[in-house]
């Protein structure tokens, strides 16, 4: 994995939105629900309102709940799909109704990890068999941690459904946990056997969940399987996948029996119009594939737009706004029928159904609705609208642009291989010092690399050798609460290997406190990076380890100012990155 000049940035793209703090509650603390604002219809996807949802849960449960979390070196590798999350049980009422026994984990795999306001799965039916709470079983609570408008998943959702495509229902919660307010979230419909039978009318057939996985005689079987697991038979996506294999005419006639050309050419072009780079032609990633009995055609569903509405990826730079870097959108378009198809369909959806005055009525009703800050709306207004101030494009502007082929991007396809976990039971020990007090920065950091060396990264000799600061302080703001990233920069030793690193650690801003504060997930650990080229602005790095477990001791937590000095330590386990070889095609 080499990340760009934006791989700093990453960082602080991990971090979250949360209302509130945190409070000391007890078991015996009284379920405090206050009184039921507006008018409760028989909709549980209604957006004229807030749904509420209060919860309670033993405290040592809730600590227990918060704390889990995919080991980041594992989710990054992606060979952490066997993660369970804990069930726990809490009461809870939602719009006045109590329900009691509803079982209670959290979710999330990577992006929406956070230990503040952890994402939340509820179901009613666990502990009382045939239980709904208004028709649906399942309750999916998204704590849109890279939303800070809360307006993405809905909105995304809404224009793959103008398009004629099949999507989830949605729209926002308050959430409140042992009288703890954790603020407003996503609730999204989950998709699951009602879902099919819904929108599909018959729910028998393979459902798979993408995460990181593309179609390929070896690449298939990233899918996971999430209906009809006892049968395990996978043979209609081995089919799928082999017609991929085919050239000229074929392909098209082939794939024709598999899939619906034009409606997977919509899914894909509303991909595009939102800039969801996290998607199926986006990242191989969150999406649903069903094979209907009924037409015996696969269909893709849409999942996880909390990142749409951003176009780029700092892993796979130059992506957008053409995002073909699924097999099967790259296929069709480098086919020029299908590509024109695929134009055809971005034109008609920015004719049809991004008009920008309406898209700023819905940011205005949320606006409304959440009474969020004007800064949490920006980056959308920016999105739609342009901004000349940053010389930032208008994403029809932008699309119009690739479309004339005035804009160059690059296609990243996963190699059609198994993917290899190997090396995910080689872990090293990661020691760290630091200090930094304004009148310069002191401390290193200890490691074993990919090659069984230990090596000894000065922060001392870099402080005190060059113009660069080896401790940096930075908070991003973009989130709420915001999110703390303190940066080392470290030269290796021994001097047969003067190799640079830089260990970057993030941590949510509530944790930021003087005292142990554990990794946890993505919301808090650690990346450490070689430095690949010292030449380019900034430096070109590499990642080669992330965190899987320990903890950070933090004596001072200032800001790195002169009277504000930060000083701790770090033990942590870390997990070596294997590189992810993608095949690249410059357009």
């Amino acid at each position: 994995m080499k990340p760009t000049r934006f791989t700093l940035l990453l960082i602080t793209s991990l971090g979250l939105f949360a209302c509130g703090g945190e409070t000391n509650t007890k078991d015996d603390d009284a379920f405090f629900v206050p009184e039921i604002e507006g008018e409760v219809s028989d909709n549980a996807f209604d957006r004229e309102r807030l749904l509420q949802v209060y919860l309670k849960i033993p405290a040592n449960d809730f600590a227990k709940l918060r704390s889990e979390g995919r080991p980041l070196d594992l989710s990054l590798s992606g060979c952490s799909a066997d993660y369970d999350y804990t069930d726990f049980t809490a009461l809870a009422n939602i719009d006045g109704d109590v329900l009691e026994n509803v079982a209670i984990r959290k979710k999330g795999y990577l992006g929406s990890l956070s230990r503040i306001r952890p994402s939340l799965k509820l179901n009613f039916d666990t502990h009382q068999e045939g239980r709904r709470y208004k028709t649906l079983k399942r309750m999916t609570l998204n704590n849109d941690r890279q939303d800070p408008s809360h307006t993405h998943q809905c909105m995304a959702y809404d224009l793959y459904s103008a398009a004629g495509l099949i999507a989830p229902r949605c729209n926002l919660a308050h959430v409140v946990i042992n009288n703890e307010d954790m603020g407003i979230y996503s609730h999204v419909e989950s998709i699951k056997k009602p879902f099919l039978e819904r929108y599909y009318k018959n729910k028998s057939g393979n459902l798979y969940e993408a995460q990181i996985a593309d179609l390929g005689s070896e690449l298939h079987q990233r899918f996971e399987l999430k209906t009809n697991k006892t049968a395990n038979d996978r043979s209609d996506l081995e089919q799928l996948s082999a017609v991929l294999a085919l050239e000229g005419e074929e392909f098209l006639s082939e794939l024709a029996q598999h899939i619906d050309i034009n409606e997977f050419i919509t899914f894909w072009a509303v991909e595009s119009l939102i800039g969801h780079w996290d998607s199926a032609s986006g990242n191989t990633n969150n999406y649903y594939m069903y094979h209907n009995p009924d037409d015996g055609l696969f269909h893709f569903i849409p999942w996880g737009t909390d990142s749409a509405f951003t176009t780029e990826e700092v892993l796979k730079p130059n992506t957008g706004p053409l995002f073909k870097n699924l097999s099967l959108a790259k296929r069709l378009y480098d086919i020029e029928q299908t590509r024109t198809l695929y134009f055809s369909a971005i034109n008609t959806l920015l004719t049809e159904h991004w008009q920008e005055a309406d898209l700023l009525a819905k940011l205005e009703k949320v606006q409304r609705l959440t009474k969020g800050g004007n800064d949490q709306f920006q980056s959308m207004k920016d999105f739609i609208n342009g901004n000349p101030e940053t010389q930032k494009l208008s994403q029809r502007a932008l699309l119009t642009q690739a479309m004339a082929g005035e804009s160059n991007s690059t296609s990243y396809l996963l190699p059609n291989q198994e993917i290899d976990c190997s090396h995910t039971q080689t872990t090293s020990q990661l020691t760290a010092e630091f200090e930094s007090n304004g009148g310069g920065d002191e401390g290193h950091f200890t490691f074993t690399d990919a090659q069984g060396i230990k090596r000894y990264a000065s922060m001392s000799i870099v402080s005190q050798y060059t113009s660069v600061d080896s401790l940096v302080y930075n908070e991003d703001k973009t989130t709420a609460p915001s999110v703390i990233g303190l940066t080392f920069i470290g030269a290796a030793s021994p001097p047969l290997y003067p190799d640079s690193y830089v260990l970057q650690v993030f941590i949510e801003k509530p944790d930021y406190q003087e005292g142990e504060i554990n990794l946890q997930g993505v919301s808090t650990n650690l990346m450490l990076f070689k430095v690949i080229d010292k030449n380019t602005t900034p430096a070109t790095l590499e990642l080669i380890s992330a965190g899987r477990s320990g903890s950070i001791e933090l004596s001072e937590v200032g800001n790195g100012s002169v009277n504000s000095p930060i000083e701790g330590s770090i033990s942590a386990q870390m997990g070596l990155i294997k590189k992810m070889n993608y095949l690249t095609t410059e357009y």
